[in-house]
């Protein structure tokens, strides 16, 4: 069982980075060069911020789910307050709406995939990404392996990928920031997977998880023009 204290610390934390985060995305992208605040302003940023949230505080994957949705709603809090009482920029209720409802589907998707993965580095599991223990070795000769970390990481590549291309093909003079995150897309199963297999792994589960994010991106821009 979860001690309750470390619960309440963690959800602390998790807010005040939301928090921080929401009120340093505001001002850094009116003073940030150049295409370069798109950065500031980014979808993609936020969910890394739930990822590594969830990857250092260590909680189960139900907490985890629940961390990663106050740290998303904590920036959404921050950047509209900041803009409305510090900058006196008002937003309609739909747009607010709109985002909430991002912060409900992306928060506990990535807090999770950043609990997944962080545990990966305390035992280091042979199971299926379905199992829940992760100590049986049925799948040890078996060369693709759909385990809990290697998705938490392709998940985090495929959002890189979807806002990128995004970037690329939607948003006018930002090409630039479009192709550092579809760069990054590549390089993070590189970077955080474990082993080559793992890498190799991430790298394919990468475009199906990146159409996926880039379903998301149009249904939100949707549900924004509606």
């Amino acid at each position: 069982m979860t001690d309750r204290s470390r619960v309440v610390r963690a959800f602390v934390v998790a807010l005040v980075v939301g928090l921080a985060l929401g009120f340093a995305t505001q001002h850094l992208q009116a003073h940030l060069p150049g295409n370069w605040n798109t950065l500031a302003n980014s979808g993609v940023v936020w969910v890394v911020f739930a990822f590594t949230v969830t990857a250092v505080l260590r909680l189960p994957p139900g907490w985890s789910a629940v961390l990663g949705f106050i740290t998303l709603v904590g920036a959404l809090a921050g950047y509209y307050a900041s803009a409305r009482f510090i900058d006196d920029v008002t937003s309609s209720a739909s747009t607010m709406a709109v985002w909430l409802f991002a912060a409900l589907v992306g928060g506990p998707v990535f807090g999770v995939a950043g609990s997944w993965w962080s545990a990966a580095g305390q035992v280091r599991s042979t199971g299926s990404w379905l199992s829940t223990g992760g100590s049986s070795l049925r799948y040890e000769g078996r060369f693709w392996q759909l385990r809990r970390p290697v998705v938490a990481v392709a998940l985090l590549s495929g959002a890189f990928l979807a806002e990128g291309i995004y970037f690329l093909w939607q948003v006018e003079n930002k090409h630039a920031s479009g192709l550092v995150e579809v760069v990054l897309a590549v390089l993070a199963p590189m970077m955080l997977a474990r082993t080559n297999r793992d890498r190799l792994t991430g790298l394919l589960l990468l475009f199906p998880l990146g159409l996926l994010g880039m379903a998301f991106y149009r249904l939100l821009n949707a549900l924004l023009a509606a």
